[in-house]
């Protein structure tokens, strides 16, 4: 792919700034009711007061109306420096009914006639189950993007630039990963063909051979998706950002925001509540997390680079955003586990079951063993029904940001202040901690004053949980003194 001579562009004195860019603007954005689309319309609103309407595809969903969700989305704690700062910039988020597996995105005539004016489109809807049938992960991940590009190149005549959010993961069979297109696994017309053609069954049946024994259906179309993404890159001028695990806020609007149980946040949860109490992993491999609102800067600033400094790039011009940690701030398992540890005894959950502890491994046979006598049992007992998969432990990836990072250098001043990121030599700390707290308030729903309820609570579980080890300890002393001297005891 031909680079576009303006990636090479610094600032010049035809500067348009991300505020003036997105001024007057109206912006589509698929996804807006998840973690990252709700920090993407935050920080859109409050820092750029001037734009136009931010419309939000959505669905009805549990007996709600697009209506309530929107009211309900805008009044999560995470909007509550802009309700402060500006609340009437709330009014410019507008639902849009659509669903994203459907034609046309789901959309009345009349709403896709509504988007004519937008400039910036940001497709962030997808399902990130890692076991969906391939046939609901194909509509979900790639019949959506083509379907949204259709709409725009036909719809939307002032479009600047459309943002398509992949994930860093989309190729993982390369353990270095560069800020470019990978070459396709299949052709994604022909699967796009196949859903309509084929059962379900079927098409999970033939999930080895087509994918070229990709670990799940999600990384799979993910990569295929930005194949989508090459194919409409000649008609709209698109950019792909790829962010890799994707955690808290580190800063705005509130450091240490999250409101999803997903990925090391519900290993957090399960662990602080006494459940889990090992995992399948190899405890010195790294993962690479991000802070949400790194990702969202990034995904702005691809946008406004996209629309401003490479407008005139030509023909198959296709930027790709590697939104990831560098290898040295990335955390390894143990290390993010520790550090959990450490504040999940210092501020507990008032409803835990038992002790937070355990450790990670990658011997199969210690996993199991830990995994039987540590949780199904005690799960048994406590009448939980706990489903365990086994998975593969975890590989190491590392992946190259060079562009990612050049697009704070491109900032003036001014919009360096409020686009631009900061990240510490390692992602712990206080990061971590800030955050352990915002998971404790509005993912719990366990406010500070129930703290010294939770730390009484605990210090009684660990007396009971030492006493139960002395007797345990007892018993065995007892049964193999009996073995070795029989008719001694």
């Amino acid at each position: 792919m031909a680079a576009c001579q303006a990636d090479m562009t610094t600032q010049s004195e035809g500067y348009e700034s991300v505020t003036d860019f997105y001024a007057n603007t109206d912006v589509f954005l698929t996804g807006g009711t998840g973690f990252l689309g709700k920090v993407l319309i935050e920080k859109l609103l409050r820092s750029c007061p001037d734009i136009g309407n931010v419309f939000v595809l959505m669905r009805n969903k549990r007996g709600k109306s697009i209506e309530t969700r929107v009211a309900e989305l805008v009044n999560y704690p995470l909007f509550d420096r802009l309700r402060e700062e500006n609340k009437s910039a709330l009014s410019k988020v507008i639902p849009v009914f659509g669903d994203i597996t459907k034609l046309r995105l789901g959309m009345y005539d009349e709403d896709i006639q509504r988007l004519s004016n937008v400039s910036v489109a940001f497709h962030l809807a997808a399902s990130v189950r890692f076991d969906d049938p391939l046939k609901d992960a194909i509509k979900t991940n790639i019949c959506s993007t083509q379907e949204l590009f259709e709409i725009l190149r036909t719809t939307a005549p002032k479009i600047r630039a459309v943002i398509h959010v992949s994930t860093a993961y989309s190729n993982p069979e390369n353990f270095h990963v560069e800020e470019k297109l990978y070459p396709p696994k299949y052709d994604w017309k022909k699967l796009v063909q196949a859903v309509d053609r084929y059962e379900p069954e079927t098409l999970d049946a033939l999930m080895q051979k087509l994918s070229h024994n990709s670990p799940n259906t999600y990384t799979y179309t993910k990569g295929l998706a930005e194949q989508v993404c090459n194919d409409y890159c000649n008609e709209l001028p698109l950019a792909i950002v790829r962010p890799s695990v994707v955690l808290f806020t580190i800063q705005e609007p509130m450091s240490g925001w999250v409101d999803n149980f997903n990925g090391p946040t519900g290993m957090l949860v399960s662990a602080g509540l006494g459940i889990t109490r090992t995992a399948y992993l190899r405890p010195k491999n790294r993962i690479n997390l991000i802070p949400v609102d790194v990702v969202v800067k990034t995904i702005i600033l691809a946008a406004w680079k996209r629309g401003t400094i490479e407008r005139t790039c030509g023909p198959s011009h296709l930027p790709v955003y590697n939104s990831a940690a560098t290898y040295e701030q990335s955390l390894e398992y143990q290390e993010m586990l520790d550090r959990g540890k450490e504040y999940l005894y210092a501020v507990p959950f008032s409803r835990m079951l038992w002790v937070p502890r355990g450790y990670p491994t990658d011997w199969k046979a210690l996993y199991y063993f830990k995994l039987i006598f540590t949780m199904l049992l005690p799960s048994f007992l406590l009448d939980l029904l706990i489903r365990m998969f086994g998975h593969k432990p975890l590989h190491e990836w590392e992946f190259d940001t060079k562009r990612t990072d050049n697009l704070i250098e491109l900032l003036d001043e001014k919009d360096r202040s409020t686009f631009g990121w900061y990240m510490p030599r390692t992602l712990s700390g206080k990061y971590l901690e800030n955050a352990y707290i915002t998971i404790r308030r509005y993912l719990m729903k366990d406010p500070d004053d129930t703290i010294p309820y939770a730390k009484r609570k605990l210090a009684r579980m660990i007396l009971v949980d030492r006493i139960i080890k002395i007797i345990a300890g007892c018993f065995t002393l007892v049964a193999i003194c009996r073995s070795i001297f029989p008719g001694s005891l």
